[in-house]
């Protein structure tokens, strides 16, 4: 009798024992889906700020969202996008489309989730330049510090910061920045 509550005993242990490690392995899985879809986040954002619309890259951001201490709500990044847009458009080519002479490069991606919605990440950035004239010119090499927040939609930038490391200050004046 001690041998078969030894067998059962062991069995249950050893279903308990393969019960924690399904939930570990979902809650590893669930983390590493996570930090993916951040970081596919981050990538979008270069792909909708060179090719998408002003409504597009809004809905990268959370409602609320913010960039720095300037831009804050749907309304202000819909503006900041338009205005980059009219900025940084090429002249139609000869199929009439018109493209961004701005091209984002995004690496270097971190996350850390940091509760069950939320999440805080950085990566890298630089900002290349093509006015058709000179050819692609490196405007910055810069760094997004970013938090992040899972909404109805999936995860959204809440609030960016952009950590500019170094600069090419002449192409910078040519298009804008610094006023």
């Amino acid at each position: 009798m001690n041998n078969k509550v030894s067998r059962r005993a062991t069995g249950v242990l050893q279903l308990f024992a393969a019960s924690l490690l399904l939930f570990s392995a979902a809650a590893v899985s669930s983390e590493a889906e996570d930090r993916f879809l951040i970081m596919e986040l981050m990538d979008r954002y270069g792909v909708i700020h060179d090719f998408g619309t002003a409504e597009e890259y809004a809905d990268l951001f959370t409602a609320d969202g913010e960039i720095g201490t300037r831009t804050k709500g749907r309304e202000a990044l819909i503006a900041t996008a338009k205005r980059d847009h009219e900025r940084f458009s090429a002249p139609p080519g000869a199929d009439g489309k018109v493209s961004s002479i701005m091209r984002h490069i995004i690496s270097n991606r971190i996350v850390k989730l940091t509760g069950k919605d939320t999440a805080e990440g950085s990566c890298y950035v630089i900002t290349i330049i093509n006015d058709k004239k000179d050819g692609p010119l490196v405007m910055s090499l810069s760094r997004y510090v970013d938090r992040y927040a899972r909404t109805k939609d999936g995860w959204r930038i809440a609030h960016r910061d952009i950590v500019m490391e170094s600069g090419n200050q002449e192409i910078g004046k040519r298009f804008g920045f610094g006023r």
